[in-house]
């Protein structure tokens, strides 16, 4: 395992996803996406059920807040 795979891996975190629950693999951007409103925000899809997924980090703990997006 290279240095960066090893660094990713270890960055990774775990989510659930809102619709079927099923477990995501999430790792934060090194140069991530900053919307209209000044949040970290992402855009996900859950390889169980297909919903697309949007997400921002919380300011006040790091957390990926994430909910199903409208089709």
């Amino acid at each position: 395992m290279s240095s960066e795979t090893a660094i990713i891996a270890a960055e990774a975190e775990f989510i659930a996803c809102p619709h079927c629950r099923a477990q995501l693999t999430f790792c934060r951007s090194r140069n991530p996406f900053i919307d209209a409103c000044g949040f970290e925000s992402y855009h996900l899809h859950c390889h169980a059920c297909g919903t697309p997924l949007g997400g921002v980090i919380d300011p006040a703990d790091d957390a990926l807040l994430v909910s199903p997006l409208a089709a």
